[in-house]
């Protein structure tokens, strides 16, 4: 992989991870928006949230498939999915969605929020910091997967967006004032 599409990478996982550090977005909407906003998908930053935001917390809360995990995913079937109905022409999403998957797994030994957060869940700064490394993580894993597909797609990446990184005052005043734009 060029150095190019690492730089774009390691940008998306810093972007995902500093918007779930400022509290503006939960880890499924933080690597689903950064990815589509940074490679310029189609999804606009509003909808990118809706479609996520029933996810974090491990499918809603449940403790289930780990939120960061559930972005990658939606991420690649942003960009690699099928347009189209029929049986033979998702192949390439799936077998990118069991790539991300198990990366994911032999990276942090679980896939299951409540399993990979156990050992933090009593010391809620450590559960957060932990929780933006996965989002970090799994935000960097399904940029490379996507690039590794789609390397085009690097050299039109929104490197002002992904450059961006909001402290948490501004991130404040962002929601406060009604101006946030991932």
């Amino acid at each position: 992989m060029g150095a190019d599409l690492q730089i774009v990478i390691d940008l998306i996982g810093a972007r995902a991870q500093n918007l779930f550090l400022t509290g503006q977005l939960r880890c499924t909407e933080a690597v689903l928006t950064v990815v589509n906003q940074g490679l310029r998908g189609d999804l606009p930053p509003g909808l990118a949230i809706r479609l996520a935001s029933g996810l974090p917390d491990g499918l809603g809360g449940s403790g289930c498939l780990c939120g960061a995990l559930n972005g990658g995913v939606l991420a690649l079937g942003l960009f690699l999915g099928r347009n189209r109905p029929g049986y033979g022409n998702g192949q390439r999403v799936r077998r990118s969605t069991r790539v991300l998957h198990d990366r994911f797994r032999e990276t942090f030994g679980s896939t299951c929020c409540r399993t990979l957060t156990r050992d933090c869940r009593h010391d809620r700064d450590l559960h957060f910091k932990h929780c933006a490394e996965l989002t970090a993580e799994a935000a960097r894993m399904a940029a490379r997967i996507i690039l590794q597909e789609r390397p085009h797609l690097a050299e039109k990446a929104d490197r002002a967006f992904l450059q961006q990184s909001d402290g948490t005052g501004r991130a404040r005043f962002k929601k406060l004032a009604g101006l946030f734009r991932p």
